[in-house]
This record gives C-alpha cells, sequence and structure tokens, in this order.
C-alpha cells in the first residue's frame, strides 16, 4: 500500500479576454493505493477540469502531478513519476499502462464486439504479447464481472448498463493501478447505475483503486471519500464509513456545502 497519487499546488486557467477564469485553483490531493474516492460538486464547481488533469487528457498552468513508480515499491516521496512534466507522448505512454479511463458516454467501436472492444489495450500494452494470455484475461473479466454471455455481441446489441460494464472492463484489461471515472453512470437510469456501481464497488474491494467524478448521490454513497469541489477547490471533505447511515451522512455533509 501508499501513497499512488500526489497532487501540489494544481492550476488551470483559461484566458477570457484580458482576464483569466481559474477552473482549478491550486487543488492539493494524496490518493492512497486501494481507495475509493469521490470528487463531487455542482456542474461547472471544476471536477471535471481536475479528472482531465491527473489523466494526462488537459495540461495544468501549474503545480505538480505524479504517479508512484509502477516499477517499485518504494514509497512516493523517494521514487515518483512526475507526470504534469511529460510531453505528449510520454503521457500517451504512461497512460496506456497505468491509468484507466471511463466516460460517461461508453466510447465503444461499434463496429467491434465486446470481445475485440476489450483487447484493444491489451494488443496496445507492450508488456503483453502472448495472444493466449491476453484472451484469457478477457474471458477472466466477462466470466466474474457478468458479461460472459454477451462477449461476442456488439454494443448496439447491449443495454446503457451493459455498455458501460464493458466500457469499464476494457479500461482495466491490462490492469492498471488506477482507474479514472468521468460521470459513468451519467447517461444511465437507476436500475442501470446499480449495476456499474456494484461493478466499480466490486473492483475496489479487490484492490483497484478508482477516482469518479459525480454528482448524484446514489453514485457518491459508494465512495469511501468524498470531497466537495468548489469554484476549482477542495472546499470540504467526508470519510464514508460502512455504517447503515452513510448515506444520511453524506446527505448532511453535501447539504452543509450548500448542495
Amino acid at each position: 500500500m501508499g501513497t499512488l497519487l500526489e497532487v501540489r499546488d494544481l492550476t488551470k486557467t483559461y484566458a477570457e479576454g484580458t482576464a483569466e477564469s481559474k477552473a482549478v485553483d491550486h487543488v492539493n490531493l494524496e490518493v492512497e493505493e486501494g481507495e475509493f474516492v469521490i470528487l463531487m460538486g455542482a456542474s461547472g464547481s471544476g471536477k471535471t477540469s481536475i479528472l482531465h488533469l491527473i489523466s494526462g487528457i488537459d495540461t495544468s498552468s501549474g503545480g505538480t502531478i505524479r504517479y508512484r513508480d509502477m516499477q517499485s515499491t518504494k514509497p512516493i516521496g523517494e521514487n515518483s513519476v512526475d507526470f504534469s512534466r511529460m510531453n505528449e507522448k510520454e503521457k500517451t505512454m504512461f497512460r496506456r499502462a497505468n491509468i484507466g479511463i471511463v466516460f460517461q458516454q461508453q466510447c465503444l467501436i461499434p463496429d467491434l464486439t465486446v470481445y475485440e472492444n476489450m483487447m484493444l489495450p491489451l494488443m496496445l500494452d507492450r508488456r503483453r504479447k502472448e495472444k493466449d494470455s491476453r484472451r484469457n484475461t478477457i474471458l477472466k473479466l466477462c466470466a466474474q464481472f457478468g458479461l460472459k454471455d454477451h462477449i461476442g455481441k456488439y454494443p448496439s446489441q447491449l443495454s446503457g448498463g451493459q455498455q458501460q460494464r464493458a466500457a469499464i472492463l476494457r479500461s482495466i484489461a491490462n490492469r492498471p493501478p488506477i482507474l479514472l471515472c468521468d460521470e459513468p453512470t451519467g447517461s444511465l437510469n437507476s436500475a442501470q447505475t446499480e449495476i456499474v456501481m456494484d461493478l466499480l464497488e466490486e473492483l475496489n474491494k479487490n484492490g483497484q483503486t478508482i477516482i469518479v467524478v459525480t454528482h448524484d448521490i446514489q453514485v457518491a454513497v459508494r465512495g469511501k471519500r468524498v470531497l466537495y469541489i468548489e469554484d476549482g477547490r477542495i472546499e470540504g471533505e467526508l470519510k464514508v464509513t460502512e455504517s447503515g447511515d452513510r448515506e444520511e451522512k453524506l446527505i448532511r455533509f453535501l447539504q452543509k456545502k450548500g448542495w
């Protein structure tokens, strides 16, 4: 265990005429291995901007984003990778091997089956060359998380919840240390949301580190730590316990923040 991600004084500014607008305002954040962290806030609060910066989809204006060197067992302070200083090619290579990303829209390739969609990250991962090993990885994931009967289907033949489950499993097929999810249930109904969150919760119980951006209490209550984002800053934190009143505690926390 230990710190997997360390963010210091992270900023993102945009020019608006002669003025500047801060989408992310000096954010400091640490994520421990095995955590399930929720970034929650109103629309325009900066939560998605933070996720885009730590995933390398967008470039920060200042601050540092450090990931623990995945090849080392040393603490992040002794052995880390400065993700924020990488060029685009370096970020792409690092992200391909170490970061899984899930978006609100499933982003599955419509002309490929579930199996073929899941095979893509494994084919791109240079660490995995054996075809049988890649195939076994996919079959095991689908069997474990309820997609075994859909592996030969195309995205159009799946429900929204099944498509998102396929997208999530594709994002972890090469076993990335961290999974980043941007509103993963935003286009799903409540029943499909429960199915997707059951999957994320099960992955976390198996040791997967997860960060989820959401504005949905039904989603946020599944996390272990909720960070409230407002005006590009972390304005509050709640550690969610396993007790039965966790939803009530979360609602009280959000109400105090003006939710």
